[in-house]
């Protein structure tokens, strides 16, 4: 069943009102008829709905029933990944959106090939998400930020309960360590992660250095080298298959 998220949408006596894209979306693409239903997920809520009535420059639903069951992961994954160029940044958002991922940040480091040029333009990116958001059936988009320094990240620190990064070094000393975090995580009932996979050319031996002495665990993803782009799959594939599915 088709689903939109939708912003800036109140619910009025039961009804909501959709205009600009998802109006045409529904109206032209999907050709939706009176009484055809979607999901329509409003401020982090989820609604079971069906098409009311079509007006001039807008479609009208009516709101039937509130979703109780959520397809939201129940802790928060942040991945943060060294400046990569636009086309790998978007594959690994529209992926990492349809794995669960909470936010993402893009992070200057030292051996990014691309570097921050003043504000970066997110609204593709956020297209991007909102479609992904809406294929993977998720009652929340990913959010993303605009590009940080190194120096930025490291003071993130504080506001995780388990902070990692995606090092190659572990992966060739058979020190994986990640399922072992992960399981202990689990049982402490901690809820925020965030992960830091490097750019195209890796991390530089100071901001190894710097990691450690900030208390940002490294980690191994297996015996092979990955990309940058298949490093967040893989890492949030591991952490859905240690913390969402059951023992």
């Amino acid at each position: 069943m088709q689903r939109y998220f939708l912003e800036n949408t109140e619910i009025i006596n039961g009804y909501v009102e959709i205009k600009g894209g998802d109006f045409h979306h529904i109206k032209n693409v999907m050709r939706m008829e009176k009484g055809d239903e979607v999901y329509l997920c409003i401020a982090s809520s989820t609604y079971l709905a069906s098409l009311d009535r079509f007006n001039s420059e807008s479609v009208i639903f009516k709101i039937l029933e509130k979703q109780e069951k959520s397809s939201e992961m129940p802790y928060e994954v942040t991945i943060a990944q060294g400046l990569v160029r636009r086309e790998k940044k978007e594959e690994v958002i529209r992926r990492i959106t349809e794995l669960g991922a909470y936010l993402y940040i893009p992070v200057a480091m030292e051996r990014s090939i691309v570097k921050i040029k003043g504000e970066e333009k997110l609204e593709r990116q956020k297209t991007i998400i909102k479609e992904a958001s809406e294929q993977s059936h998720r009652d929340k988009k990913m959010e993303i930020t605009e590009p940080i320094s190194f120096k930025e990240f490291l003071k993130l620190k504080k506001d995780y309960d388990l902070c990692l990064y995606a090092y190659e070094e572990s992966g060739r000393s058979n020190n994986y360590n990640l399922k072992k975090y992960l399981k202990d995580f689990k049982k402490e009932e901690k809820k925020r992660i965030i992960a830091l996979v490097g750019p195209e050319g890796g991390f530089s031996p100071n901001e190894v250095k710097l990691l450690d002495e900030n208390g940002f665990k490294a980690v191994g993803l297996g015996p092979r080298i990955l990309r940058t782009e298949t490093a967040p799959l893989y890492l949030m594939s591991a952490i859905s298959y240690e913390l969402e599915l059951e023992d």
